[in-house]
């Protein structure tokens, strides 16, 4: 019974990230998936249940690859690189990206365990005396900048996403504003 819930969860998040979250429909998942709709229903319950765990699935891709970021000695560095990993994510993945972020308004709790490791890297930067502003403001900062980049990467009013050098250049304004280089 896993490997068949399993194989509806592969289908849906190949679905959701070559094509976009309007083509993520139970039937297409389906026939995709060579099973009919009970079995669908048996393991998800819903359609929403079956995107609820295509996006829990997205979010663990992500997570993972931030969790694996090893700690340097400079713990700034390490925040900037765990900023652009999930830049490099929103490029690799808009589809995915795009659903995350609608899911998030609706259920901001779902970014909660990103956050919190975004909050951790900060912490460690203020343990190490390199951040100018208090923690809980560097947090805003950050995450409203990282976030307003990867809209503008996922959703560009001119159809192209922000070059690599505005990108770099807003993670650096940030970065100057809430922390000296150790």
């Amino acid at each position: 019974m896993a490997d068949v819930k399993d194989k509806l969860l592969a289908v849906a998040y190949r679905v959701l990230e070559s094509e976009g979250p309007a083509a993520l429909t139970t039937r297409r998942v389906c026939e995709e998936a060579g099973v009919t709709m009970p079995t669908l229903y048996h393991h998800f319950g819903s359609r929403d249940g079956l995107v609820a765990a295509v996006h829990a699935v997205a979010l663990e891709k992500f997570m993972a690859k931030k969790r694996a970021l090893t700690p340097t000695d400079d713990p700034v560095a390490d925040l900037r690189t765990g900023c652009e990993h999930v830049l490099e994510f929103v490029q690799a993945h808009p589809s995915v990206t795009a659903a995350l972020m609608a899911r998030g308004i609706e259920q901001p709790s779902i970014f909660e365990p990103s956050y919190a490791l975004m909050r951790h890297r900060l912490e460690r930067c203020a343990r190490a005396g390199a951040l100018r502003v208090p923690i809980e403001r560097a947090a805003e900062h950050v995450w409203a900048v990282v976030q307003g980049l990867a809209l503008s990467i996922v959703a560009s009013p001119s159809g192209a996403p922000p070059s690599r050098a505005t990108s770099a250049g807003a993670l650096d304004a940030v970065f100057q504003a809430i922390a000296d280089q150790l």
